[in-house]
């Protein structure tokens, strides 16, 4: 067909009512599934993106808006503020307001502060009120940070400069705990390192500054960040940087920097080096090498007694599983010699894979024998010993081991190399030490999607969780349903964490509460977020509670007039407490029992208050929703023609056949009539 055309083609496509109400039904389904989620206490749908919002939640608060100066510091603040420091600006409050009057100094955090090195603002507010007096230190990220905080305290009420303190002293906090749960980036990794370097060199600041300096024209970091690297190995193995840097000696160090040059990161870093290899911990490896050279041998032995084809199970995929498992089966007491005699030779050798037959084997004998007394890693007590150093924080040894000994070495290496990968270590270990089947977790795990997940450490400590919770909880019932006693302990830690509980017998538990989050010092729903000391409150209490009040934070911050959503939420608060007791007094009338000795209607008169109590009830959930759907004058103007009590008293009520027929109801106002509604006739 050629030529033009002179009609419009008809088009198979919906119409735009269709459209609309197809717009309209998955928006109400959205906002169902939202408050399902809610009620679930889940910040996702997808446990995946729920773990990535946790980790990246982590690492928000590893670099927080607003945290208290450490005691490193606050001296080299007050020090660089007396002696005229460039850009150094000082107020004091216009009039004393409730008695109060604050005198404050802001400016750039000094080099040698600990927390100078990304140019951080500081923040000095001190408050006197007769004998009485407070006084704040902060740090900002930048200088209008800084600034609109110094204005809040000295020309709004000064009852936000407690406020202030207390919003410091938790940033602090959920930083500190947050280092626990993620990786520091290298910048926050060589701020925490020069927090140690001052904690563990208090008396020696020259020598600090010197070993935060840079090399070169260039501000070479590299000998800062290699130093920075070996002090976390060593706390992975639970070694503070402090403790350790406190152990090398200064005077060694000093006499190699003045001989040979170069920055002091670089010779403190081959002390450190050389304290590792004495403490067996050198490039990370988590195993003791005496437990290495053990297993090693006794494998070797046991292959060789048993006239076993060794290439075959050393060049096998699972060979990593295998060494991991004698590895903790050493590091636990057990004999190793003993599970590795008298081994099946024909059916290993037949076997596809020799290394996973011989590790059911060596699982097998490992339940029915019973660990020594052994030390657990022989060549660590010494070592210790012998450099002074002793363990402060959890060793990360044993989950690396469990990781490597019960995942695919692809899997493995993607967790161990998460960024999340502390928080699941930290939790694997307590898991352990409780008991919680994670040897029968981790063999079911979905190791394809933990690989290709945003956070893999993260959402492999969501599965986990899921699956010890669901275990434990079935076990709990099971043995309630059977009548066991069940450790005390351990069935309050059950019911303080499961989340597949019977509906209404406990609520679930937020994982940040699970995590350990420090709980807020704020009450959440009563921060005005027109303040900006207590917006940034708002901002730093997400993860610490239930995904519902994330979502109310979320749409609070997010609004373009965050004064009137709040106003709007607490509107409906007070819509819903009414509700709340109007539906408990129904519940009371409810219950009025009944007398025979009265007349025969005199029995109702209880249900009637019950019912006027409901309508009551109704109408305050009514009111509550309309403030929240964003129309509040109009729904509320409907929900009470809608829901209007009746206007008979509750002692009249009449008999059925003598009861009045009832008035047609009123039409509800309509949104394009601007006059009053016409009286019926």
């Amino acid at each position: 067909m050629t030529g033009p055309i002179d009609q419009d083609v008809p088009l198979l496509s919906p119409g735009r009512d269709q459209i609309q109400a197809w717009t309209q039904l998955m928006v109400a389904t959205a906002n169902a599934l939202r408050h399902r989620r809610m009620e679930l206490g889940q910040a996702a749908w997808s446990q995946q993106r729920a773990a990535a919002r946790t980790a990246q939640q982590y690492a928000n608060d590893l670099d927080p808006q607003v945290r208290a100066m450490a005691a490193a510091d606050e001296a080299a603040f007050r020090e660089a503020s007396a002696n005229g420091a460039e850009g150094f600006e000082h107020r004091t409050s216009d009039e004393p307001q409730f008695g109060w009057t604050v005198h404050t100094t802001a400016g750039p955090m000094p080099e040698n502060s600990a927390s100078g090195t990304r140019g951080a603002w500081g923040l000095w507010a001190h408050g006197s009120y007769a004998e009485k007096s407070l006084s704040v230190f902060v740090v900002a990220p930048d200088r209008e940070f800084a600034l609109r905080l110094r204005d809040e305290v000295t020309r709004g009420e000064q009852r936000t400069l407690k406020s202030l303190g207390e919003l410091g002293t938790y940033g602090f906090m959920r930083a500190e705990h947050a280092r626990t749960e993620v990786r520091e980036n290298t910048p926050q990794l060589r701020e925490r390192l020069a927090h140690s370097l001052h904690a563990a060199w208090p008396h020696d600041p020259e020598l600090v500054a010197e070993a935060l300096r840079p090399g070169g024209d260039n501000d070479d970091y590299s000998s800062i960040d290699r130093l920075a690297e070996q002090l976390r190995v060593l706390e992975d193995r639970g070694y503070s940087m402090a403790d350790v840097l406190g152990r090398l000696d200064i005077g060694a160090l000093r006499a190699s920097y003045e001989q040979y040059g170069g920055g002091v990161a670089k010779h403190a870093s081959q002390l450190v080096w050389q304290m590792a290899g004495r403490l067996h911990v050198v490039d990370a490896d988590p195993v003791d090498p005496l437990v290495a050279r053990e297993v090693d041998r006794a494998l070797a032995q046991g292959v060789q007694d048993a006239g076993i084809e060794s290439d075959p199970v050393y060049s096998s995929r699972n060979f990593g599983m295998l060494r991991a498992q004698l590895t903790d089966l050493r590091t636990e007491g057990h004999d190793l010699t003993a599970l590795l005699t008298d081994l099946p030779v024909e059916k290993i050798n037949e076997a596809h894979d020799p290394a996973a037959y011989l590790r059911a084997v060596v699982e097998k004998r490992a339940r029915s024998s019973w660990s020594s007394e052994a030390p657990r890693e022989p060549g660590r007590a010494a070592a210790e010993a012998e450099t002074g150093i002793h363990r402060t924080g959890p060793d990360l040894g044993p989950a690396e081991r469990m990781m490597r000994r019960y995942l695919s070495p692809q899997t493995a290496e993607a967790v161990l190399g998460c960024r999340a990968w502390p928080g699941l270590a930290k939790q694997v270990l307590a898991w352990k030490e409780q008991g919680a089947p994670i040897a029968e977790e981790l063999a079911v795990m979905p190791e394809d999607r933990i690989r290709n997940a945003d956070t893999p450490a993260g959402y492999l400590k969501t599965l986990l969780r899921r699956g010890v919770d669901f275990r434990e909880s079935e076990a709990r019932k099971a043995a309630e349903e059977a009548g066991q006693e069940r450790d005390a302990t351990h069935a309050a830690r059950v019911r303080e964490l499961t989340e597949v509980d019977e509906p209404g017998r406990s609520a679930p538990v937020a994982e940040g509460v699970r995590d350990g989050v420090p709980a807020s010092p704020f009450e959440v729903r009563e921060l005005d977020p027109t303040n900006v000391v207590e917006r940034t409150a708002l901002e730093m209490s997400r993860g610490a509670g239930t995904a519902e009040d994330d979502a109310y934070i979320e749409q609070i911050l997010a609004s373009p007039d965050p004064g009137e959503i709040w106003s709007k939420f607490n509107r409906a608060a007070e819509a819903r407490g009414r509700a709340a007791d109007a539906e408990d007094q129904a519940v009371a009338h409810a219950r009025t029992p009944d007398d025979p000795a009265t007349r025969p209607r005199e029995d109702l008169i209880g249900q009637d208050e019950a019912s006027v109590d409901r309508r009551r009830a109704d109408r305050d959930r009514a009111i509550a929703h309309a403030e929240e759907s964003g129309a509040p004058t109009a729904a509320a103007l409907r929900a009470e023609v809608a829901h209007r009590p009746p206007t008979t008293e509750p002692g009249a009520a009449a008999r059925p056949e003598t009861r009045p027929a009832p008035n047609p109801p009123q039409p509800a106002p309509s949104r394009q009539v601007t006059r009053a509604p016409r009286p019926h006739r």
